[in-house]
């Protein structure tokens, strides 16, 4: 009995199938702990991006305090993400903002004097709040223990940066 050599194609999508399979089994994680992690790594970044722009932009001194705050404190908490995500032995994210928050800045970077302030920080509540409530879900489920312990540590910093935005945007620390 001869045997007939495979036609190419399925020869072709036999070795895609090779070469795919382990690169899906290797992916450590679920699909919700790289969501967050994804998500928590993107805000972080929109959060030093904006500051970054309001210290570039803003003359205001309450303003440029804030943002100067955002920078450091978001820094540190992207550390302390990436040393998780290492311990917990997954892919780091990989950079970049979403969608959302590139309309964002942009629509940030667009204004000047008193109109970038007041958006600077109405965008800084509202990022804030996603924020908060991504890293409270993630925390009160989330199924990698390192990573929800990156997250419960990250709550505090998120939920003080959003009482000082809500308290700029009211007038009671005012920008």
């Amino acid at each position: 009995m001869s045997r007939r050599p495979l036609p190419r194609s399925v020869v072709a999508a036999l070795a895609m199938a090779m070469v795919a399979t382990p690169t899906i089994a290797q992916q450590a994680g679920s699909r919700q702990t790289r969501d967050f992690v994804q998500a928590a790594a993107q805000t972080d970044q929109f959060e030093i991006l904006e500051a970054t722009t309001a210290l570039a932009q803003s003359q205001n001194p309450r303003i440029r305090t804030f943002a100067q705050a955002m920078i450091e404190a978001h820094r540190q908490t992207t550390d302390q993400l990436k040393q998780a995500v290492a311990k917990a032995g997954l892919e780091q994210p990989e950079p970049g903002l979403s969608g959302d928050q590139s309309m964002f800045l942009a629509a940030l970077q667009s204004q000047r004097g008193g109109d970038f302030d007041t958006t600077y920080i109405r965008q800084q509540v509202l990022a804030h709040h996603a924020a908060l409530a991504v890293e409270q879900g993630y925390a009160s489920s989330g199924d990698d223990t390192t990573i929800r312990q990156a997250a419960v540590s990250t709550i505090p910093v998120v939920a003080a940066h959003l009482q000082m935005a809500e308290r700029m945007m009211i007038g009671t620390d005012g920008p």
